[in-house]
């Protein structure tokens, strides 16, 4: 039997039945009648159940492209549990309407909980990059660049600092370098991982030989955010070394180290990648070479459609 969105409503309020993740479908695209009705029952959903809620929007999201919770998520952002509001923010990630910025700076910049501050700060990189592509106002942007700027400088919660430098990474405020510079020579391996991010998202090669000499770090967690940075920033200095790191031990690492090649292209990565390929029977391993083949290829070509010499048109 279908359940109607009405008891849907009832069930979600109802702690004495089971919660009903086979229907959240119903919350999908919502339009403003069903976002005000469930308006009204929000704050009669239990905690748990409303963390539930949010939680499996978010899940169903990412498994089911036809899926959009975005209004439901919207309602969530101002929910009393931080828990709620924090993973609102994070299943937001793909929305790219302007209108959320306020909301984000606001939660960055006074949100009492750093879980929901940190969840601002990562979900504001996505308007730095718009920003960046002309994509929103730029007084926006300022804005954005303004707030990430003082989190970074003065918010007491390393994680809160360290997404906030992350998401400055896309900015091309004079300010940025400096801080990514900083956290890198700071000596923890937190802000290094944060500042190789950032490198990664900059689109500058000023920080290629940073990049070449962390692919050697003792540190996975360090040689892997390299790795994914060296295939950001399509540094062919970098292939030697990652193909290195196809037999890292760590096998996180050596996923991000063949996810890079593919974005670097070339005859030696394409080279080492189907030498991979032809001796494993791994299906997810199987499954990473072929998707980064496929991009190598489509960089290869492009490569060569550049370097054809047209001749010029004669009137």
């Amino acid at each position: 039997m279908t359940t109607s969105f009405e008891q849907l409503l009832e069930l979600l309020s109802d702690e004495t039945q089971p919660f009903p993740i086979e229907e959240l479908a119903e919350l999908s695209d919502l339009d403003a009648e069903r976002t005000t009705q469930l308006s009204k029952v929000w704050d009669l959903v239990p905690t748990d159940r409303r963390r539930t809620l949010i939680h499996e929007v978010g899940t169903q999201a990412d498994l089911r492209i036809e899926l959009t919770f975005e209004q439901v998520n919207r309602l969530a952002l101002s929910d009393p549990d931080p828990e709620v509001r924090a993973i609102a923010i994070h299943n937001l990630w793909e929305c790219e309407n302007p209108d959320l910025v306020p909301h984000f700076i606001e939660s960055l910049i006074q949100d009492p909980t750093s879980q929901v501050r940190a969840a601002a700060a990562k979900a504001l990189g996505l308007f730095v990059w718009l920003g960046e592509i002309d994509q929103i106002p730029v007084d926006l942007l300022q804005q954005i660049e303004e707030a990430l700027l003082e989190a970074t400088k003065e918010d007491h919660e390393d994680n809160v600092r360290r997404h906030s430098l992350e998401s400055l990474g896309f900015s091309s405020h004079k300010e940025v370098p400096l801080l990514i510079e900083q956290a890198y020579q700071s000596g923890d391996e937190a802000y290094i991982q944060s500042a190789l991010y950032a490198m990664g998202r900059s689109a500058s090669d000023q920080w290629g030989s940073y990049v070449l000499v962390e692919m050697n770090n003792p540190s996975p967690a360090i040689r892997n955010e390299a790795a994914k940075a060296a295939g950001e920033l399509e540094l062919r200095d970098a292939a030697e070394s990652l193909i290195e790191l196809l037999d890292d031990v760590n096998f996180q690492v050596r996923d991000s180290a063949i996810w890079a090649l593919g974005q670097l292209g070339g005859d030696e990565a394409a080279d080492a990648l189907l030498l991979l390929l032809d001796n494993t029977d791994d299906e997810e391993l199987v499954e990473n070479l072929e998707e980064a083949l496929d991009h190598l290829a489509f960089v290869n070509n492009t490569r060569d459609f550049y370097l054809i010499d047209f001749p010029d048109n004669e009137e």
